[in-house]
């Protein structure tokens, strides 16, 4: 049943592309799909109506949420996180008066502290929030690009 929501979002995310310009090959290779199954989703042939409205409220969840479910939905989390960045056009920012540098986020391979500076490497971040549910002063958050 997950990959049938995942697929449900991926439709969902495909239909979106579309509407902003992108054709079906561009949408085909941002997805790492097979265009004809891109085709099916443009032309309405998606996953079951059941899959489509759980589809529907997880890309209507706020980002924090829906990011951790499309996370724990997807085995690809560069996948999920282009998913999460057309979905809610989205990255982690780090609020500076708040961060006491206590190394609580160290465990993201994109976050390091340099000097007494925590820093995100925005190419090796895949959203997945997990820093921000692992930083104790709230100093970590989402926030539309």
């Amino acid at each position: 049943m997950p990959e049938h929501i995942l697929s449900g979002i991926k439709a969902l995310v495909a239909m979106k592309m579309r509407k902003e310009g992108k054709l079906q090959k561009e949408i085909a290779e941002y997805l790492n799909m097979d265009r004809s199954i891109v085709s099916h989703y443009l032309h309405g042939r998606y996953p079951s109506d059941r899959v489509m409205k759980v589809s529907e409220v997880i890309v209507e969840l706020p980002v924090e949420y829906g990011a951790r479910i499309i996370h724990s939905l997807s085995n690809d989390k560069y996948i999920a996180k282009k998913l999460i960045k057309v979905i809610y056009n989205a990255k982690i920012k780090i609020e500076k008066d708040k961060c006491l540098a206590c190394g609580a986020c160290l465990g993201c391979e994109a976050i390091s502290i340099e000097g007494i500076e925590v820093k995100i490497n925005e190419n090796r971040c895949v959203l997945c929030g997990e820093c921000i549910s692992k930083c104790p002063m709230n100093a970590l958050k989402f926030v539309e690009e």
